[in-house]
């Protein structure tokens, strides 16, 4: 009897045991690839994804590191058909490159028409083609002209530049008086952040690059301009800090959080929660938004759109369990959050009418008004490409080894073959 009854005991707990193992090999799983948020100094995404992942069942692999890690990750399994991830970064310079390609599962069929529309048009706009939405905005990464208004009041001056030459005047003019040591630091190192200024400042001259067709327009006169000012800073006037050619976002915003700065041309939006934050800033209360932007001109004012979205391949093998967390992660609830604990720009229209965040952010209401001359990069099958060819050869003008026209024909040597 005794024996029987181990028998039973035994084979009981092998299906016991088995069936925590089913259930284990059984569990949705995804991998999501993603960059670290410049702002999220506080986990935020991590423990979010850990919050859907007790509240679905579903396991993630959360893989984060630097931009340019991530988009060598993603572009190169792409290409190759892998199957390695469920949920990928979507660049917004990577639009038309992943559309022609067709990586991508289009989102529509999960996200009712009448979501979408609570949604900021800009940031839907940028990540759809064609009426088809491919990707859900999780950073929205607008840049907003920022400066030190202690300093600027302590010169004399009394509004910040309006104009390119407005800028270096008023810079020369701390510089002298020992405010400062630079009007700006950029990054300037050999990065996308280095493609993404130079875009800015050529906008900013009145290029765009290139036109409507994809046909190059930066051999022109206005672009040509735009990168002899970008050098002229560096050579001669020196009113950026030549430093910058090793630079990237968080020295720069470092840099201008100690004081040694004055203006902050391209700041994401969380710079000035942290310009106030007395464990990393040096010049708490002295941050101030512009309503407009720096330009050659005042009608060539731009600021750079520079979203990222969350997409699913069309390699995923669980696109399912992809949306679920792309929805979950990009809700107006945990979008809420976000912003109220960090101070992430909302991506859902109500939040910038929303009381409680406004009471906390008051100084929104410039970046709308700057918003309104947002711009994106070129879209570009072959984007990749041109970035690469835009870092080269800028800091080879930066450096001053080739004149900015030099530079501006090499740009056109390297991508010939794409036009």
């Amino acid at each position: 009897m005794k024996t029987q009854k181990s028998v039973w005991i035994l084979l009981l707990t092998l299906v016991w045991m088995l069936s925590i193992v089913m259930v284990g090999y059984s569990q949705e799983q995804i991998a999501v690839i993603m960059p670290r948020h410049e702002m999220d100094v506080k986990g935020l995404w991590e423990q979010q994804t850990r919050e859907f992942e007790k509240e679905t069942g579903i396991k993630v692999e959360l893989i984060t590191m630097a931009w340019d890690r991530v988009a060598d990750k993603v572009l190169t399994e792409l290409a190759a058909g892998g199957t390695s991830f469920d949920v990928i970064e979507f660049d917004n310079a990577w639009v038309a490159k992943f559309n022609e390609a067709g990586w991508l599962v289009p989102l529509n069929q999960y996200m009712e028409a009448d979501v979408i529309d609570q949604m900021l048009p800009g940031l839907v706009n940028t990540f759809s083609v064609d009426g088809t939405l491919y990707g859900i905005v999780w950073n929205n990464d607008t840049r907003f002209f920022m400066y030190n208004g202690k300093k600027l009041k302590d010169a004399g001056i009394a509004e910040p530049p309006r104009t390119w030459a407005e800028f270096v005047e008023q810079s020369q003019k701390m510089i002298t008086a020992n405010l400062i040591q630079y009007g700006s630091s950029e990054a300037a190192e050999q990065s996308q952040s280095l493609a993404n200024w130079h875009s800015f400042i050529s906008y900013s001259f009145g290029s765009d690059l290139f036109n409507s067709e994809g046909k190059p327009t930066f051999l022109e006169q206005p672009a040509i301009d735009a990168l002899t000012f970008m050098a002229d800073c560096f050579l001669n006037t020196k009113v950026i800090d030549q430093a910058s050619l090793t630079m990237n976002q968080e020295m720069t915003a470092n840099v201008f959080y100690n004081g040694s700065t004055a203006f902050f041309p391209q700041a994401w939006p969380g710079v000035y929660n942290a310009s106030n934050d007395e464990s990393i800033s040096q010049i708490v209360g002295e941050v101030e938004i512009a309503e407009y932007i720096p330009a050659a001109k005042p009608e060539f004012q731009a600021t750079l759109n520079l979203p990222e979205a969350l997409a699913i391949p069309a390699t995923s093998k669980n696109p399912e369990a992809a949306w679920k967390y792309i929805e979950y992660m990009t809700s107006p609830e945990r979008d809420k959050v976000r912003s109220l604990e960090i101070g992430t720009l909302p991506i859902w229209k109500a939040h910038f009418e929303d009381p409680e965040l406004l009471t906390l952010y008051p100084y929104w209401k410039n970046f709308g008004k700057q918003a309104e001359f947002a711009r994106a990069l070129p879209q570009l099958t072959w984007y990749d490409e041109w970035s690469y060819a835009q870092q080269i050869e800028v800091q080879n003008a930066l450096m001053g080894t080739k004149t900015p026209q030099e530079a501006l024909q090499s740009m056109y040597d390297a991508i010939e073959k794409n036009l």
